[in-house]
């Protein structure tokens, strides 16, 4: 009988979800923020708009420069 020693290499692979739950949880994040800038956005404008429309252009433009100085 031949006595050979044989050599064999194991590889397990591991089914890791877990960056998968973090991609989408990213991608959530980053779709929240989103809305949440474009809220602060419309609401930034209507500001202005409502100012340009109170006051003027001029008015609001001097009453920008004699806050600033």
């Amino acid at each position: 009988m031949d006595n050979t020693n044989l050599m064999v290499k194991e590889r397990a692979q591991v089914n890791d979800n877990a960056g998968e739950a973090s991609s989408v949880l990213a991608g959530q994040a980053v779709s929240t923020v989103a809305v949440v800038s474009g809220l602060i956005g419309i609401w930034a404008v209507s500001c202005m708009v409502s100012a340009i429309v109170s006051s003027g252009p001029i008015g609001l433009f001097s009453g920008w420069i004699s806050s600033v100085m």
